[in-house]
């Protein structure tokens, strides 16, 4: 612990973030912390995470904090190995995030469209409300802006109340690093959040299918900038109908 209190994660850089409101679960709670920590760089691929240190970062007790190291381990962000440890997870690899890509533009675009028939005004607001603050942190922010466009995604399928979100859940959290390490540093955000702004705009309309194009054309410009950041060619075959 350092002497202002602030602990440290083994592996991880200096954790001086300010105190994090606790929601009603305390798993969740130290899910979210540990996430933040991870998603932020603060906790770097392959850094220890030991309960003991997550229980002084998080200020809860012991059951709780496995309970949220084992939901972040659903989540693909740490790696727990039977008498060795838990470690936060490494990055995708070139392979592993392209295909993620694939199977975003065969399910996202649905979900989309879905969401469009299922939007409420007060979905919409929140929908509005994310994208507002993602454009306000566009430049010079990339770990704030991956984490804002991850949002800004899952709350519009959210609003679909498909199953299917249980899905995006699985490989969200990791294509967030690649969003703030890799695309944000290739391609300024600022050209993407015009194509939200046009995702959003068909939502507001209750034009279905031309969200669900929008999303699907937006997906295809971030599998090519990844690419681009792999130093590797992008080849998109269209799905769902959508043109590319």
């Amino acid at each position: 612990m350092r002497s202002n209190g602030s602990p440290v994660l083994e592996g991880g850089h200096g954790l001086t973030t300010a105190p994090v409101e606790r929601p009603p679960s305390l798993a969740e709670h130290v899910r979210r912390v540990l996430r933040e920590d991870i998603l932020a760089g603060r906790l770097a691929p392959g850094a220890r995470v030991t309960e003991a240190q997550a229980e002084m970062r998080t200020g809860v007790s012991r059951t709780p904090v496995r309970e949220g190291i084992r939901k972040l381990e659903a989540e693909g962000l740490v790696i727990s190995n039977r008498g060795r440890g838990t470690y936060v997870a490494y990055r995708l690899s070139p392979d592993e995030a392209m295909l993620i890509y694939e199977c975003r533009l065969v399910l996202e675009p649905y979900l989309t469209r879905l969401a469009t028939e299922r939007m409420t005004p007060e979905a919409l607001a929140t929908v509005r409300a994310v994208l507002d603050r993602f454009c306000a942190v566009r430049d010079g922010h990339p770990h704030e802006a991956g984490r804002l466009d991850a949002e800004f995604h899952l709350t519009i399928y959210e609003t679909s109340r498909s199953e299917l979100i249980n899905v995006l859940r699985g490989y969200w959290s990791r294509l967030q690093l690649e969003l703030s390490e890799r695309v944000y540093k290739t391609e300024v955000p600022r050209r993407f959040s015009s194509e939200h702004v046009g995702i959003f705009k068909a939502l507001e309309l209750g034009d279905a299918e031309t969200a669900g194009e929008r999303m699907y054309q937006h997906i295809v410009h971030g599998q090519r900038v990844l690419s681009k950041a792999f130093g590797r060619r992008a080849t998109v075959v269209p799905a769902g109908g959508e043109d590319s």
